[in-house]
């Protein structure tokens, strides 16, 4: 984490109430423990001399200490918290930048020392940054985050270092108040789809169209990001003062549906999360990636799609006009996280994509019936890649039949049988280079 001061622009969050601070006892700094050291240095010189000012300097010293670490005692600090993101919303790996502005109310001024409490990771006393609070103003702090991980985070409550203006002693304390920060996973923006419709069936039907005299078809939309220039229907652009394009020309397919395993015996990276936290596995946050791309990418072609587990659970669904909502939800998705509502069935000529890793037998016989009449059906099975420390788990049971845990090559060997398109990958690869070269956004 490094830190500035200065504003960040962005959304703002909440601020906290104003309330007293709660913190633990006040201690003193290494220059208060020196100036302590000192003073009976100097209390035992004047004893041996004898020397009656060395005694009463060191007294001096030592009882200025004593009085600092009182005064740090009863004090009790009201601060107004408020804080506010860089974007506002986080990419998975990625890192925001965070601004925390601390109001004091009367007889909290004073120099202090900010520390955002994180829920990924703990922060060390050495990150506090240094502010000077002044009674009835602002004052600001900004923390960048690094590497942030996917999820639903509540960022604080804020730990205020208070430091007393000799420097002998301080206090830490913490200053009530949390803010919400999603972070959702890391998408990237391929393409491919946005062209292929472009370049496909849209091109052919705008011939069509002009042939036929659609130059003065109505039925139209406003220009949104990524268009192509070609579909600008340059009379209602007029019209509507703002560019408008063919809505007939948007064909894409009109539903895809992705399959995605969220049970965590199917990743055998899998370790169990802190405290009551579901477990984690970064090959899982990886297929979170690549199902997030996905999604988006199915949205630039006009595609509605339905995200689902191997059982036909609903996980997400994503409209192209509602990729943020899609995003926010698998910010959420958790690792055996209970599902209750079921997919709608299959369309025909549906597009499947499923991303999984091992499976029981009974899943990939569930997963034949993501597939409709007439749809193309890929599997992206994944290895997941182990770390120095780690050991792989077992990924065959003892058991037999629909309850036997298939290792992904042997996902592999079974999906190839059901008649998928097997596409393997690490999740040491790049998401982008797998999607393109396995061309999953092709069926």
């Amino acid at each position: 984490m490094s830190t500035a001061d200065g504003p960040a622009s962005a959304a703002p969050a909440a601020p906290a109430p104003r309330a007293g601070a709660r913190g633990g006892a006040p201690r003193p700094t290494p220059r208060g423990y020196g100036v302590l050291v000192a003073g009976g240095l100097l209390v035992a010189a004047g004893a041996v001399v004898p020397s009656p000012p060395l005694v009463f300097v060191g007294t001096t010293l030592v009882v200025l200490v004593v009085a600092v670490l009182i005064s740090l005692l009863v004090r009790r600090p009201r601060l107004s918290v408020a804080r506010r993101f860089s974007p506002d919303r986080g990419m998975a790996g990625w890192t925001v930048v965070e601004t925390v502005s601390v109001t004091a109310r009367e007889g909290s001024a004073g120099r202090v020392g900010l520390r955002d409490e994180l829920p990924w990771r703990r922060t060390r006393a050495s990150e506090s940054v240094p502010v000077a609070l002044v009674t009835g103003r602002a004052s600001s702090a900004v923390f960048r985050h690094g590497a942030l991980p996917r999820g639903r985070h509540r960022i604080g409550p804020l730990h205020v270092d208070l430091v007393e203006s000799f420097g002998v002693a301080r206090r830490r304390v913490v200053a009530p108040g949390t803010a919400e920060f999603v972070v959702v996973p890391d998408v990237l923006d391929l393409g491919v789809a946005r062209e292929s419709r472009s370049l496909g069936d849209g091109a052919r039907r705008q011939r069509e169209h002009s042939l036929a005299g659609g130059e003065d078809d109505p039925v139209t939309r406003e220009y949104r990001r990524g268009d192509p220039m070609r579909r600008v229907h340059w009379k209602a652009s007029a019209r509507h003062d703002e560019l408008m394009v063919r809505q007939e020309e948007q064909h894409g397919l009109p539903s895809a549906r992705i399959v995605l395993s969220i049970a965590g015996e199917g990743w055998s990276d899998a370790r169990p999360g802190a405290g009551a936290a579901a477990s984690t596995s970064d090959a899982f946050e990886w297929a979170v990636s690549v199902v997030a791309t996905l999604g988006v990418e199915f949205g630039h072609a006009g595609s509605v799609t339905q995200l689902t587990t191997p059982q036909g659970d609903l996980v997400a669904r994503h409209d192209p006009d509602s990729t943020a909502a899609y995003l926010d939800v698998l910010a959420d998705v958790r690792l055996d996280e209970p599902l209750d509502r079921m997919s709608p069935p299959p369309a025909a000529r549906e597009p499947v994509v499923a991303v999984v890793s091992s499976l029981r037998m009974r899943e990939i016989e569930a997963l034949g019936r993501s597939r409709g009449v007439g749809s193309s059906a890929v599997a992206l099975v994944v290895s997941p890649t182990l770390g120095f420390r780690e050991t792989p788990a077992p990924a065959v049971s003892d058991r037999s039949g629909a309850d036997r845990l298939l290792a992904p090559d042997e996902v592999e060997t079974a999906l190839r049988d059901a008649g998928w398109r097997v596409v393997a990958a690490s999740s040491a690869e790049p998401v982008a280079d797998v999607v393109l070269a396995a061309g999953l956004l092709d069926g």
